[in-house]
């Protein structure tokens, strides 16, 4: 599962790419969608953008959550990740999927409980 918090601006997606991938040079077109909601957010790496270091082991690829994610649903979200020819399409249909998995969305700010510390007065009734 991925974990990614919101607003961060230099976070990573780490997956496995390659083992499915067919395609010598081209995109992958990573396709994120909430569980509940149904938004879905895409976004399109060229293979070249790759940071890892050892690229048949896993890939690393950077993501600003404060740009791509800006007015998102927290939560969970499902993820989907294609290989492409084209450096602009969106739609998955008729391309071959390299990946599939969870991402755990994470506020920018963690809730915190507030404590109140106010006095009680209980009324008893002796009769």
């Amino acid at each position: 599962m991925l974990r990614l918090t919101l607003g961060q601006t230099a976070e990573f997606l780490i997956v496995t790419l390659n083992e499915k991938r067919t395609l010598d040079a081209g995109y992958y077109l990573f396709r994120f969608t909430h569980q509940t909601t149904k938004e879905v957010v895409s976004k399109i790496y060229n293979f070249s953008e790759d940071e890892s270091d050892f690229q048949d082991r896993y890939n690393k690829f950077p993501i600003d959550t404060d740009t791509e994610f800006q007015g998102k649903v927290t939560g969970l979200w499902g993820y989907n990740v294609y290989e492409q020819a084209s450096n602009s399409n969106t739609d998955p249909t008729g391309l071959t999927e390299v990946e599939q998995g969870l991402l755990k969305l994470l506020p920018a700010t963690e809730f915190s409980f507030e404590e109140y510390s106010g006095t009680t007065n209980f009324k008893v009734y002796n009769g």
